[in-house]
């Protein structure tokens, strides 16, 4: 016959705070895993969502579109294949370079810029369109992401976010 014992801590055991999570420790760590492998190779097979998201947008030419996070390009080549004024910007060197070949084996006129969704290098109301798919999701603070992207975006209007808060959720700056 076997016996179970539930041990539960005194009241003054049970701890009080929570902890802090290091951002800035993060985003270095989440850097140099996304800098460590290629992660173009997986930019490619999903290269159909940027085509879909550009069509669903309804992105017209001339407009100024950012693919914030865009990795090797996915939304970026599909935004200006639309003849739209495309920046790309990712915090991974490797990965806006595999963007630049990509575009210039396309001849299309992209800037990529290195920049962090966090922090974006922009002035307030610079774009048309703002985007990123698997790629902002991935920021350590979210909030704060989505607040840029916000930011930089001339109209104040979210269709969708691909990307919760933990214990769910839209991030609230985007509901």
């Amino acid at each position: 016959m076997t016996t179970v014992t539930q041990i539960t801590p005194k009241q003054s055991e049970q701890p009080t705070t929570s902890a802090t999570p290091d951002l800035a420790s993060l985003k270095i760590r989440q850097q140099a895993a996304w800098s460590s492998g290629n992660y173009a190779i997986v930019g490619t097979t999903l290269q159909i969502v940027g085509e879909e998201l550009c069509e669903a947008l309804d992105l017209r030419s001339a407009s100024k579109a950012l693919d914030v996070a865009a990795g090797n390009g996915m939304i970026t080549l599909a935004a200006a294949r639309r003849w739209c004024d495309v920046t790309s910007t990712d915090y991974v060197p490797a990965l806006l370079e595999a963007g630049r070949r990509r575009a210039a084996a396309e001849g299309l006129s992209i800037d990529f810029i290195e920049a962090d969704a966090e922090n974006l290098p922009f002035d307030n109301d610079s774009f048309d369109t703002v985007v990123s798919t698997f790629g902002v999701m991935f920021t350590p603070n979210q909030d704060k992401a989505a607040a840029e992207l916000l930011r930089v975006l001339k109209r104040r209007l979210t269709r969708e976010a691909t990307w919760s808060r933990p214990g769910g959720g839209a991030c609230p700056m985007l509901r």
